[in-house]
């Protein structure tokens, strides 16, 4: 399994099958290049617009969306509700955290999670070995806010998302995430992780570049 970040909260998740998952695709508001990629699956936490540009990929994707269990090319989504904001929806309406396995490894994206998780939500979660969180405030999680969530799930390699860089507009009101991964040991193995950087314990930070990284 191979994981790349193409930007924002957007990354492409592929299976030793060749088998893809996509998360949270973007639109040209946000900056990077648009993820312009196959996909078998594509996982869409909420429908804003930097999160749900589905036709910007190829292959006619499976969507999945929404609190529940489904099935999609072969993988089970878990879908667990939560809020965008700290107001139970109120300022920015609904969010879903999704869980699924690709070659034995759980994934768990929490889309733009606004809030600190309960006892029961972070439970429902079960074993996580890559977290995707958001770490850039203002809409969502902030740093200090995000080291709470991962302290609760306990995964073993963390991805920061949803911060600002260099290709996100100063109009976007996100910030870089220095907050978060002041005092962290971090690493920055290039544009993609495999299975194999899965440490024995965590948390490990791992922040990635953006973009595709060369086909295998």
């Amino acid at each position: 399994m191979k994981i790349s970040w193409l930007g924002h909260s957007c990354f492409k998740i592929e299976d030793d099958s060749g088998k893809v998952v996509v998360t949270d695709p973007f639109d040209e508001s946000v900056g990077y290049p648009l993820p312009k990629i196959r996909a078998d699956v594509v996982a869409v936490s909420h429908d804003h617009h930097d999160h749900n540009n589905v036709k910007a990929l190829k292959g006619n994707p499976a969507v999945v969306r929404g609190p529940g269990k489904r099935t999609a090319a072969g993988i089970e989504f878990e879908g667990t509700p939560t809020f965008h904001d700290d107001r139970g929806g109120k300022l920015r309406g609904k969010n879903t955290i999704f869980c699924f396995e690709m070659d034995g490894v759980r994934i768990c994206h929490l889309g733009d999670l606004g809030h600190q998780l309960g006892e029961k939500e972070a439970a429902a979660l079960g074993k996580v070995d890559v977290l995707m969180i958001p770490v850039g405030g203002t809409f969502t999680l902030d740093g200090e806010g995000a080291k709470k969530v991962i302290a609760q799930i306990k995964p073993k390699i963390v991805i920061p998302m949803h911060f600002k860089t260099p290709a996100v507009p100063k109009s976007f009101g996100i910030h870089p995430g220095d907050d978060f991964l002041s005092g962290e040991k971090v690493e920055r193995p290039g544009k993609s992780i495999t299975e194999d950087d899965l440490p024995a314990e965590g948390p490990m930070v791992v922040v990635l570049d953006y973009g595709l990284p060369p086909e295998r």
